[in-house]
């Protein structure tokens, strides 16, 4: 290999590396764009104050993202009325599945006046379901992979009593 040859494969290495750097340095950057908008949205709805969570609809599902008019929106209450205050703004179809799903959770979710433990455990499965569903409609893993570092915390806060630490 010539003195040519070989600066010229260097180049295409050296270029090959930066294009290469400057790709990882752009899946860091919207990971990280992501992680901040799921941890934003989360926080929205953890803080939530009472009196603003019954009020608040959106003019898109917090899920699937669709602009829909207020008549075709909803509030979902994450842990069902009886357990949690928390709702989010959803259209029909995701607020349908939502609800669905909640239909197979612990026995207990049907009663009211549950331990404090037990209600925790149902607010975070609202927020599984959500995390999972969300993912799932709008494409984006960050949501389910929140959502499956979740299923401990639940399996805790139902089955064991322990509080959330």
């Amino acid at each position: 290999m010539t003195a040519s040859n070989k600066t010229t494969l260097v180049d295409k290495n050296t270029s090959l590396q930066t294009l290469m750097g400057f790709c990882i340095g752009r899946l860091r950057d919207d990971t990280l764009d992501t992680i901040d908008e799921i941890e934003g949205w989360i926080n929205e709805i953890v803080c939530k104050p009472k009196n603003k969570s019954m009020q608040e609809k959106k003019n898109r599902c917090e899920i699937c993202n669709s602009k829909e008019e207020s008549y075709n929106l909803e509030l979902h209450h994450l842990a069902g009325i009886k357990h949690d205050y928390r709702t989010i703004c959803v259209d029909r179809k995701c607020h349908h599945e939502l609800s669905e799903s909640q239909k197979t959770w612990d026995g207990r979710w049907l009663q009211k006046d549950q331990p404090e433990n037990v209600r925790l455990g149902f607010l975070l499965m609202g927020i599984h379901d959500v995390l999972m569903l969300k993912g799932k409609k709008r494409g984006i893993s960050a949501y389910e992979e929140l959502a499956k570092k979740l299923r401990q915390r639940i399996y805790q806060s139902l089955n064991t009593g322990e509080e959330y630490t």
